[in-house]
């Protein structure tokens, strides 16, 4: 009980956390893919006909929400440092359900692309809000898992659900606004979940007892990553720009986002040009999301048992979606068999990315640091899935010849920059290693990972 509190009580606190934080995050980022997603469902009831779209129109809506949110990245990263950090969040999550709805009403490309471009700016704060919830409430060694549950990509057996049970509707009301609709209007009222239900910070948590808000700020003040801050550090958003490690993350979230654009875009077309029909297409779609959510979660939880190996872990991983990307390019396209499986195998490329999210929450401190390289981060992430659907020509229907080759480059060239990364942490871990930080003290300060002497990177 050095800690003032015993680890029986921190357990208990902990799980009451996750009863509260966990489930309302996962909805969301679910309700996200779920929103950025469906114009994949809804491409084989009917939307391009409708709306005339042609193969490069249809490319493009497919990369229109990133553009929205390279546009909107700015404006939210600052709202989330100048605003309640949760009710602006919930604002965005409420006008995404709206704009959302608003794509059942479109009638061709411009309208389709403009809502998708609006879908992306609101949803542009999602990954930023989200990594600052898990780092204000959660240690280090906690975040792996809580990122897995959260960050997870069960949108493709949802959207495979969705689609499925639209392909039994019967009436003259077009199946893919269905999807849209039904879609936005969940988002829309969702977003009053998280108002009223989701606090800024620790100390804001009505559910928690003044000794529980104690617990949860002294816990993160000995781990050197901090709560919150209200005031913007110019020195911080230099050294997060200046610091090599943060351009290696950077390029290696582009490497791992342009198979991820690719395939929400096209993955029911390529399932769909294999030779199958539109209940059998929706069908067939759902197994990926399985095998991206239980991949995701088995390489965080055993990425949460250590702060050594995870740079091993996710390199490692990556090999799997690239045997799939592989596969997928090797076997002749009437082995039906044999597609379905590199194409099942290739959905693990989630848990790489998401077990690399965790190094670089818990290898990031200073408040404004954080702000700054999320929103940098989330930039990387979009640029990857604006180029990901534009590696798929209509000229190479139904095979996708462009996108498989980039995805098996990129996997490739993501492996060599995580190593790289995983050098400079461990090199500046072994600089360290003499010295001594008062750990705790400077937490209060608000500063970097650079500037706590004592700091330990996640290797």
């Amino acid at each position: 009980m050095s800690n003032g509190w015993t680890p029986e009580e921190e357990k208990k606190l902990i799980r009451k956390v996750d009863m509260r934080m966990v489930p309302i995050l996962f909805v969301c980022a679910t309700l996200s893919g779920l929103d950025k997603t469906a114009i994949s469902g809804a491409a084989i009831y009917g939307l391009r006909q409708d709306l005339g779209l042609s193969g490069s129109q249809y490319s493009w809506c497919g990369s229109a929400p990133f553009f929205g949110g390279l546009l909107f990245m700015g404006p939210a990263a600052w709202g989330l440092q100048y605003f309640p950090a949760i009710k602006f969040f919930a604002f965005n999550v409420l006008m995404w359900g709206v704009t959302a709805m608003c794509m059942a009403a479109c009638t061709n490309f411009a309208g389709l692309f403009i809502c998708r471009f609006l879908l992306g700016g609101f949803e542009a704060l999602l990954i930023p809000a989200i990594t600052l919830v898990v780092t204000m409430w959660y240690k280090p060694e906690e975040q792996p898992k809580r990122n897995a549950i959260i960050l997870n990509v069960i949108a493709p057996i949802l959207n495979g659900f969705i689609s499925w049970t639209v392909s039994y509707h019967k009436g003259a009301f077009a199946g893919w606004k269905i999807i849209f609709l039904a879609l936005g209007v969940f988002t829309f009222l969702w977003a009053f979940v998280v108002f009223f239900f989701l606090p800024n910070n620790p100390l804001e948590a009505t559910w928690l007892t003044g000794r529980e808000k104690f617990i949860i700020i002294q816990r993160k003040a000995a781990d050197n990553t901090g709560v919150e801050s209200k005031v913007f550090k110019k020195e911080q958003a230099w050294e997060a720009m200046t610091d090599p490690k943060t351009w290696l993350i950077w390029f290696a979230i582009v490497a791992l986002q342009v198979p991820n654009g690719g395939l929400t875009t096209f993955n029911t077309l390529i399932i769909s040009g294999l030779g199958f029909d539109s209940l059998h297409t929706s069908l067939l779609a759902m197994p990926p999301g399985a095998m991206s959510t239980l991949s995701g979660i088995g390489l965080s939880f055993l990425a949460a048992t250590t702060r050594k190996y995870r740079i091993a872990l996710v390199t490692t991983s990556i090999l799997l979606p690239l045997l799939g990307a592989v596969l997928c390019y090797a076997l002749p396209r009437d082995n039906l068999a044999g597609q379905l499986v590199g194409l099942y195998i290739l959905y693990t490329y989630w848990a790489p990315y998401v077990t690399l999210v965790s190094i670089y929450q818990a290898n990031t401190a200073g408040h404004t640091k954080k702000i700054v390289l999320f929103a940098f981060y989330f930039i990387a992430w979009a640029i990857g899935n604006i180029i990901g659907p534009q590696t798929f020509r209509q000229s190479q229907a139904p095979v996708y010849t462009g996108g498989t080759i980039a995805m098996i480059v990129c996997y490739v060239v993501a492996i060599s920059l995580i190593l790289a990364y995983g050098y400079l942490c461990r090199r500046d871990n072994v600089r360290r290693a003499d010295e001594v930080a008062a750990v705790g003290d400077d937490d209060w300060l608000d500063m970097t990972d650079r500037e706590i002497k004592g700091f330990k990177y996640t290797t």
